[in-house]
């Protein structure tokens, strides 16, 4: 055998994709997808491969740049077993096959399109791949051409393969984990505190040990979870309230101890970060020293008792697991007083006038609605460091904690954003015609999202209406092992259209405006004055229907930028305003001496914008009040003093910084600052003022 020796690392792989040829009328999608989360990071190697079928994609065209390239890039943590509803990239792919965008489609392998165990998803794809015409390739595999019907029943055979490696290989691996869980062995995945794992014994004798650093704090959560009377907010407050839970180990621990946890790292330890995570850990029943061994027929879940030395006494942890899922081990559903010293809530009122009410978005964090029946004014509220992602928030501040950032009246901001709506719908004849026109080419040219959702709701209400035949009206006695798999097959099918339809039910269907808003278009002509007339739900879905996106930034405590996307039809372009608000920023600092003795040397003589560059949290009246305390007069001639101090009473620096920041030029800056000021002067407190 010989060897041979190379001098240079191997470069990434090259494919003969020459023969192949694509319709280059259309272009060329290249998916992505890794199943679980943070493979991007711990299985580099496949993200790389994936990432280079892009130039893979180039050649096989004979192009000379990626413009023809579409990237579908779902990243890491997504499962093909899940549907188009729950795999936006996949839809996005779907929708431009169906709308003749896509030609050609290049993956790394064929599963990364799905696990699919029912075959609803990929029947839908080859359906439509068919129709268009679509050629997919896998580099150095395979090309199915979906018009050849056997390049079709290989691709089906595919992804039967790509299922059966969940059903045999993966469901072995589980196997095998649930058995060495029965003999009181660790099975993988996460361990609550205080367990952790002995990195010195062999794989096949690791056990949970308990991490004696850690075992006092635990034990004190739980005993402060029955102090606060099982009050999650209260428990929640307190672990806010610390640095940290649990506390850093040291340099020795680590390298003797496995502490797979999946607590948020924070200075000095770890914490809990989220309701889920708290509530999972204070009815964690491992900590009793519980192994989960899986599931009976009825899916309730089997527990060992005594696998590994419990952390916890089951005098604090039974009521506790209690008091979150509602009963004992024994099935006694539990019952607790509320606690009669717990603040009265607030009652929210279910339908208050706020237009914007969930559609409003900001770079700045999530927004939400705050209103009472005591308030007669809501408000539209941002939270610093959340964000919306899909249906879930982000970034959360502690626990439970949410630090408002911004906050301004529903009223003032529906009321500039209509007007400026208003006054697009009476300078502009012709909008109403051509809206009709967009939607009538929309709805007969175009498939969308809507479409996709209605096409996966038929295909598993088929499939449910198929399994109920063969299980009323077989054509020969069932087994009971047939019997069961069918009913298996329903169960997931009857789950699948619930959760189709709950999306159905949230996502408002793309359809003529005519059918969302009666004489949608008459209203739409005469929007100034029909407009009042509608209902709350009614203007909300008007603003829904002309609108793709409003989204407000705060620049400064008084200085916002809106951005309004109108529908087509409505404008060609966004709307951009600079927005002051009205009211005093929380800020109350105290004076310290420092800037009384800045206060003396600067007040008397130094121009007001140097005064307020020195002084840039605080508002030019906050400066003057503050020079009546200490005494202080102006010695600018009295004939003057309009030019000089020509700002605004409640005018910051920091808001001129904010405002001048967007303009480039001296003199977009000067007229920018101009404009502010201006604003400043025209608003009254809590108002707004575009």
């Amino acid at each position: 055998m010989a060897i041979k020796i190379v001098t240079a690392q191997a470069p990434m792989q090259e494919y003969d994709v020459g023969h192949i040829s694509v319709d280059l009328g259309r272009k060329t999608g290249v998916l992505m997808r890794q199943s679980r989360k943070g493979s991007d990071k711990d299985h580099y190697e496949s993200r790389l491969r994936q990432e280079s079928l892009v130039p893979v994609a180039i050649g096989l065209r004979g192009d000379a740049d990626d413009s023809n390239i579409l990237v579908y890039d779902e990243g890491a943590g997504v499962s093909g077993t899940k549907g188009y509803d729950q795999r936006p990239k996949l839809s996005r792919l779907y929708i431009d096959i169906a709308n003749g965008v896509i030609g050609s489609i290049v993956v790394a392998r064929a599963d990364r399109l799905f696990r699919d165990k029912h075959f609803r998803n990929v029947s839908m794809f080859t359906e439509i791949a068919e129709e268009k015409k679509i050629i997919l390739i896998v580099p150095g595999r395979a090309v199915y051409d979906f018009t050849k019907t056997k390049d079709l029943q290989a691709f089906q055979k595919e992804m039967q393969d790509a299922y059966n490696y969940i059903t045999t290989q993966v469901a072995y691996m589980i196997e095998t984990r649930a058995q060495k869980v029965q003999r009181g062995l660790y099975g993988g995945g996460r361990l609550p505190a205080p367990y952790v794992i002995d990195k010195q014994a062999w794989k096949d004798e690791q056990k949970h040990i308990i991490y004696q650093p850690w075992l006092e704090p635990a034990i004190t959560l739980f005993k402060k979870f029955h102090e606060y009377e099982f009050s999650l907010a209260r428990i929640a407050a307190y672990i806010d309230s610390l640095p940290y839970l649990f506390p850093q180990p040291s340099l020795e621990d680590t390298r003797k101890y496995m502490f797979s946890t999946n607590m948020r790292v924070v200075s000095g330890g770890y914490t809990i970060s989220s309701p889920d995570s708290l509530r999972h850990y204070l009815s964690n029943l491992t900590l009793g020293g519980f192994a989960k061994i899986g599931r009976d027929e009825d899916g309730d879940e089997l527990l060992l008792p005594n696998a590994f030395e419990p952390a916890m006494p089951m005098e604090l942890l039974e009521p506790a697991y209690a008091s979150i899922t509602g009963f004992y081990l024994d099935g006694t559903p539990f019952e607790q007083s509320r606690s009669r010293s717990r603040q009265t809530r607030r009652k929210y009122t279910l339908h208050v006038h706020a237009v914007l009410h969930g559609f409003l978005a900001s770079g700045d964090g999530a927004v939400s609605l705050y209103s009472n029946n005591e308030d007669e004014n809501p408000h539209y509220t941002c939270h610093e460091g959340l964000s919306m992602e899909g249906w879930e928030l982000k970034n959360r501040i502690g626990i439970m904690k949410q630090r408002k950032l911004w906050s301004v009246s529903c009223q003032e901001l529906d009321r500039i954003i209509l007007e400026r709506l208003f006054d697009l719908v009476r300078h502009d004849s012709d909008m109403v015609e051509r809206i009709k026109a967009f939607w009538e080419s929309r709805k007969t040219e175009e498939v969308d999202e809507a479409h996709v959702l209605k096409q996966q709701i038929k295909k598993a209400q088929d499939q449910i209406a198929h399994l109920d035949k063969l299980l009323t009206n077989p054509a020969r006695p069932l087994s009971k092992t047939t019997e069961a798999r069918y009913l298996t097959m329903l169960d997931d099918a009857e789950a699948d259209l619930a959760r189709l339809q709950r999306k159905q039910a949230e996502w408002q269907e793309v359809e003529e405006p005519q059918s969302i808003t009666p004489n949608f278009y008459y209203v739409l002509a005469h929007l100034p004055t029909e407009y009042k007339k509608l209902s709350v739900e009614g203007q909300k879905r008007m603003m829904r229907i002309v609108a793709k996106e409003v989204k407000l930034d705060m620049l400064s405590p008084h200085l916002f930028r809106l951005y309004i996307v109108w529908e087509n039809g409505i404008a060609v372009r966004p709307d951009v305003a600079l927005v002051w608000r009205g009211v005093t920023p929380n800020i109350c600092e105290e004076w310290s001496e420092e800037e009384d003795n800045m206060m003396r040397r600067y007040y008397p003589e130094r121009a007001q914008i140097e005064l307020m560059r020195a002084f840039p949290r605080r508002a030019w009246y906050r400066i003057c009040d503050r020079a009546q305390v200490l005494n202080l007069r102006r010695s600018l001639p009295h004939q003057g003093r309009a030019r000089v101090n020509g700002y605004h009473r409640t005018m910051r620096y920091d808001d001129l910084e904010a405002v001048a920041n967007l303009g480039e030029s001296r003199e977009e800056k000067e007229r920018l600052c101009q404009i502010a000021n201006e604003l400043a002067q025209q608003t009254m407190r809590g108002s707004l003022t575009a």
